[in-house]
């Protein structure tokens, strides 16, 4: 029996390596705080590597391969009602993060909730847990999914790393950085921008859009593989009377 013991775990580490995402709360929680999960890392799939690069902001190269893999995991596209357009119930967000280790830049594994996951996703504000350079690695931003094309929401504009700037208090930041507060800076000593990342539309007409925390909004054109300007959005406030996240305000006018 001893001697079976052995293969029966490394099959069972073999299954846990191969899963495709981990739950909000599965999740370890930096000071036992549930908004800041952290996120296992590097994510590894067939698609999604590890990029080698001294470049200064995350390269595409890892970027859109991610956001491809984010749309491909279970209910991210294939769970909307025929008949209204709409999320079923089954229908998921899943976040992950995109960071800087001294030799390359990964993404963290994504999360997924289990209670109104198609309404949002809560993204690893504990920062990750990389395989081979530990927790405290600078977050350059976060990325998710929205299933059934739906676009952009006001509140998605605002959601970039935290750092804590306190006892008990943690403020997001328009930087790339560690949750210890450590900043990245690029080769000049320059802060580098934090970015969110968004996955959208259908399988086969996919539409990927990337922000800064000033608003300014860009879509991933494949032909030229060029992220071009759209537009500059603003959030709006969900009010009594619409308390469900507004669309924000774009200048120009946002042409989903």
């Amino acid at each position: 029996m001893r001697n079976l013991l052995v293969p029966m775990l490394m099959l069972a580490l073999a299954c846990v390596g191969r899963k495709p995402y981990y739950l909000h709360t599965e999740l370890p929680k930096l000071e036992d705080d549930p908004d800041l999960a952290i996120a296992p890392g590097p994510w590894k799939t067939e698609s999604v590597l590890v990029v080698l690069s001294d470049s200064a902001s995350v390269p595409d190269d890892l970027v859109i391969p991610a956001l491809k893999a984010l749309m491909a995991l279970p209910g991210a596209t294939d769970a909307c009602d025929p008949n209204t357009g709409h999320p079923r119930p089954d229908a998921a967000e899943y976040c992950i993060a995109l960071y800087r280790t001294p030799e390359d830049w990964r993404v963290s594994w994504p999360i997924r909730n289990l209670t109104g996951e198609h309404n949002s996703c809560q993204p690893p504000f504990g920062g990750v847990d990389d395989e081979d350079f530990g927790r405290d690695l600078p977050i350059l931003g976060f990325a998710h999914n929205h299933p059934c094309g739906t676009n952009m929401s006001s509140p998605d504009l605002s959601v970039f790393p935290k750092v804590k700037a306190g006892e008990g208090l943690w403020v997001m930041v328009a930087y790339g950085a560690s949750p210890s507060g450590k900043l990245l800076r690029d080769v000049r000593g320059e802060l580098l921008p934090a970015w969110h990342w968004l996955a959208t539309g259908q399988p086969d007409r996919p539409r990927f859009y990337r922000w800064d925390p000033e608003g300014k909004v860009f879509r991933w054109n494949e032909a030229s593989r060029i992220w071009d300007f759209q537009a500059t959005c603003q959030p709006r406030s969900a009010s009594m009377l619409s308390p469900r996240a507004l669309s924000p305000h774009c200048s120009p006018a946002l042409d989903w």
